[in-house]
Order: structure tokens, then sequence, then C-alpha cells
């Protein structure tokens, strides 16, 4: 296999932060009580399934506790015996909490990606992320920030949008541009329930679409080729040809595994449940990755595309979106279509004059953030 990302669900049932919400899978609730010959077998088979130079592991909800350094300190030993001339990439996604000197000299020292969890600006903070005591989040985050620019640590920030912020999409931007990121990942926030409908704290499609044609308006004409939005630059490849940088609008999976270090395999970070189950410990990880054409599992799992999405203008772009975002009725009477489809048409639609700009300067060889210039 050329390329195969493997990323562990969240490693610990504790966590730090009491959110009203999670936009992930529950966590394993023994991630870190793993023996050393698991977690061994693990790192070294991650390491074998790459035909790659680069080989990267992300993990998540590893809040810095001493037990944690202790883990990642051994992580590191592994990789490194591991590593087979191979460069060696983990990105970690925190809230930051309890980070101190120590944890960011092993960041620096071991060149790790941080994502910082950032739900919120202050003004609206206090109501969705707390601390397990009860304390507001958003200042002990910006100190986290602080540490991670004193040891000139780069940082990248994941926020879930939600029914109330998405409310204020430009105070957002500019709080998390204050912050110092330049790489902003938004994840839109949709909870179904078991009796029908969806959470009223969920993102709605119309306030999806606003909250992107907002933030793109801004983005493109004050900090295109300085601040990365992922959904932006999925868009710019989407419309130039290019291979999708994100796996939510790929034809199928970027071979994205999510996979329990018991060696439990499931086929995304976002579906960890037996329904998306791949392979477990009875069949190890390289077992079934190396019988697959490159994302022959991906494009098995990934549900096909509806007679609705095959008519649709922006299914270039788009391929569906992400499957665990397709729980409405198709004209099928099944749940198979995204609660975000609307959204994403809108989104689509509205940016593409723009897109054929950025392409056309591309194609000349010229940045495609120069479309700037043109902008009034």
């Amino acid at each position: 296999m050329k390329n195969c990302h493997v990323m562990p669900p969240p490693t610990s049932a504790s966590c730090n932060s009491r959110c009203t919400y999670c936009f992930k899978a529950q966590p394993c609730p023994n991630g870190m009580d793993i023996d050393d010959v698991t977690l061994q077998l693990f790192i070294r088979q991650q390491i074998d399934t790459q035909e790659t130079g680069d080989v990267i592991f992300t993990w998540q909800g590893n809040e810095p506790t001493l037990d944690r350094f202790n883990f990642f300190k051994r992580v590191i030993e592994l990789q490194q015996q591991f590593a087979q001339g191979k460069n060696i990439i983990n990105t970690l996604l925190i809230d930051g909490i309890l980070l101190d000197d120590s944890w960011c000299e092993l960041f620096k020292k071991n060149q790790f990606l941080i994502s910082i969890a950032v739900d919120d600006d202050i003004s609206l903070q206090d109501s969705v992320c707390k601390t397990t005591s009860g304390k507001p989040l958003y200042h002990l985050i910006e100190e986290a920030v602080r540490l991670l620019q004193k040891h000139d640590l780069e940082f990248s920030t994941r926020t879930v949008i939600n029914a109330m912020n998405s409310q204020n999409p430009l105070r957002l931007y500019h709080y998390l541009k204050n912050l110092g990121s330049r790489h902003m990942q938004f994840i839109p926030l949709l909870e179904p329930l078991t009796q029908g409908g969806v959470d009223a704290r969920s993102l709605t499609p119309a306030a999806l679409g606003t909250f992107l044609k907002t933030l793109f308006y801004s983005w493109v004409r004050l900090d295109i080729g300085t601040i990365k939005i992922p959904i932006f630059e999925h868009a710019f490849a989407a419309w130039c040809g290019l291979p999708a940088p994100t796996c939510a609008f790929a034809l199928f999976g970027d071979s994205v595994f999510a996979s329990k270090i018991n060696d439990d395999l499931y086929e995304c970070d976002c579906l960890v449940n037996p329904k998306t189950l791949l392979s477990n410990n009875h069949q190890p990880v390289i077992t079934t990755m190396l019988k697959s054409t490159e994302n022959q599992i991906i494009e098995q799992n990934k549900p096909l595309l509806v007679a609705e999405c095959m008519s649709c203008k922006v299914k270039f772009a788009c391929h569906g979106g992400c499957p665990k975002d397709r729980v409405v009725l198709s004209e099928r009477g099944i749940p198979e279509l995204n609660y975000y489809c609307e959204s994403y048409q809108v989104f689509f639609t509205y940016i593409e004059p723009y897109m054929l700009m950025m392409k056309a300067l591309w194609e000349q060889n010229y940045a495609p953030s120069d479309i700037r210039q043109y902008l009034s």
C-alpha cells in the first residue's frame, strides 16, 4: 500500500473538558491501558504498511498528564526503533488545559504538529465548554497557545460549528486569527436523535451555508495564501481536477483508517462503531491493509451516491459528503442523503466564479492567492 493514514480513536475515556457535545466518537474505555507488546505491534505495523517516505500518526484525546507523557516518550522511542529510515510525523489533538514547558519541549524536540480544540470565542465559550471543575475553558486555551508560541511551536485549531457560534462567523474567525491560528478546521455539529430529527444544538443546513459563504468572502479578500481552511483548499483542488485533500468530499476515502491500538480497524475515525468494523484483534491491522489494493477497503464501504447526487451540478466537489452526515431520506425513502446537501450546493455554487479565476491564475503559473488584487 503506497499511503495509508491510520488514526487511533481517543485513547482515554477521561477528559479534562466537559463540553456539552463532542464531534468525535466515544473514547475507548481502556485506551491507555495497553501493554508494551501491543504498542510495539501497532507502531511497527503502521510503519511497515507505508511505501512512502512519510508515516503519519494522528493522536487524539491525549491530554498532557504524567502517564501520557511517559506514554509518548515510549511511543517516540518505538517509532525511532522501527522507523526504517522513514520520516515519522506525529499530530496531536488536545484542548491544552494541562500543557506545560516539559510537554512543549517534548513536542518541539520531536516535531509534533499540535491541533488545539477551540469551540468558541470568549463571549460564548462559557456556555458550551468547561473544565471538569466547571470553570470556563477559554482562558486556559489562550494560556496554552501562548505556551506553544513561547516554544516556537506551530499549531492549528479545530472548531465545532453549532447552532450558536455559527451566528457570528466573522467574530469567531477573527478570534481564531488573533489567537494565532493559521490553519483552521471547521466541523459542523450534527447530532441525530433516535426518535428522529436532530438535537437543537446541531448546525442547520441554512446556517452552514451562510457560515461558509461569509467566511469565504472575508478569507479570499484578506487571508488567502496565509490562512489555510481545508474546505476552501478542497474546493480549489476539485475545480482543478486535483486529488481531494479532504476525505469527507473524496470520491471515496483517502485511506484514512481509525484503529484501536488493540488492532480493531474501522473505516473512519468519525464512524467508530460495529457497522464500520473492518477487522479486529483476530485479524491484525497490517494483514487487512496488505490484502487490499489502495483505497479498496474504503471504496467498498463508503455508500454509493444516490440518484439525487448523480444529477447534482456540484457532485464533482461534494461526492455526497461525509457518510456520517447522510441521515436524510432520499426519494427511495432511505436515510442516505447528506443533511448538509443544501449547504454544499449553495456554497460551492457561490464560490464557483472565484474558483474559476483561481484556476486560471494557477494554469498561468501565478499563485491562486493573486486573486486578491482583482477583488474590490
